[in-house]
């Protein structure tokens, strides 16, 4: 059996508490949103994929918060990955016998104590032992307070995905030493421009402010999905349950400019903090019409496309302001 001293407090959502857990064993204190700020955490995603369970995933958070957070605090960042689960458990014990925690992406669909019935691949954890005997690693995740224990098998399966938007091969981080951020105002300054240049970038329908657009275009339509309740159901959970701390992480990451402005002034002349609290409330009306939605016995998402092209309006209010600042 092997525990390595557990660094964990309770947080909002998987990856920015993961960070901040990593960050507090090696010596260094930030808080879960400055830790999610520096890491250029908000997306916008509206997908239409293959083998989706449902016909519409939208996603609010960016894919790159673990490389964006750890690179720009000046610390290099790979994924290290394996094409078989035996491969991937291998790597993951000898890391924990060198005396390294762990960071992790899984799939909940195969961590027992969520007992989700839905999978939902890309979900980070930290790993900070195992007991060979009884086969079983020990975990932290987000909110929940105590360390919890995965089955060798369960963790095998989770962290081994194919065909889904987060592709997963064993996916682990597992640095040896982590010095602290240098010159913060740059850090933090560079992080916010970087977060909203890419969700006013025009490259990709199904991203950032123009995957908005492709959103508001099919909204009407989405009563003619087979699944239209849970699809409407899910994009709530997802806005304002699943780990996000409310309204889309918007809520989280305007707690980060409130903190960041010590280091950048700016912040406060450009009102970022207001248009991004402005921006939260929205998501959560958005959130609310689609969970109202989703109560109906018949479709209608009217409500939601007007909440829908508010929001639209106040993102697009929001990163045109702070993708200027100095």
């Amino acid at each position: 059996m092997r525990l390595l001293p557990v660094a964990h407090a309770p947080g909002k959502h998987c990856a920015s508490t993961a960070i901040r857990d990593m960050m507090r064993f090696h010596g260094i204190q930030l808080s879960e949103a400055m830790c999610f700020g520096i890491g250029a955490g908000l997306g916008i995603w509206y997908l239409d994929l293959p083998g989706m369970a449902v016909s519409r995933l939208v996603h609010v958070r960016s894919a790159d918060i673990e490389a964006q957070f750890f690179r720009r605090i000046g610390h290099p960042f790979t994924w290290e990955t394996s094409e078989s689960p035996e491969e991937s458990e291998e790597l993951l014990l000898r890391a924990l016998d060198s005396g390294l925690p762990a960071l992790v992406r899984t799939d909940i669909y195969h961590l027992p104590y969520y007992r989700s019935r839905t999978h939902f691949p890309g979900h980070v954890i930290m790993v900070w032992g195992y007991d060979r005997r009884r086969q079983v690693f020990f975990v932290t995740d987000t909110e929940r307070e105590e360390v919890l224990e995965v089955p060798f098998t369960d963790m095998r399966q989770a962290r081994h995905q194919k065909g889904s938007f987060f592709e997963m091969k064993g996916n682990l981080f597992s640095p040896e030493g982590i010095e602290g951020p240098g010159d913060m105002q740059e850090i933090i300054a560079r992080s916010i421009v970087h977060n909203s240049r890419v969700i006013l970038d025009e490259a990709y329908d199904f991203q950032g402010i123009k995957g908005l657009a492709s959103w508001l275009s099919e909204i009407p339509a989405w009563g003619e999905f087979p699944d239209w309740q849970w699809t409407a159901r899910l994009a709530y959970q997802i806005i304002e349950r699943r780990g996000t701390g409310g309204g889309g992480f918007r809520l989280m990451y305007a707690d980060f400019l409130k903190e960041a402005a010590a280091f950048v002034p700016e912040i406060l002349s450009l009102r970022l903090a207001e248009k991004m609290l402005l921006a939260a409330k929205s998501w959560q009306e958005l959130a609310g019409s689609l969970k109202a939605a989703s109560e109906k016995e018949r479709p209608d998402f009217r409500d939601a496309a007007g909440s829908l092209e508010r929001l639209r309006d106040l993102e697009d209010a929001y990163h045109r302001a702070a993708s200027n600042l100095a």
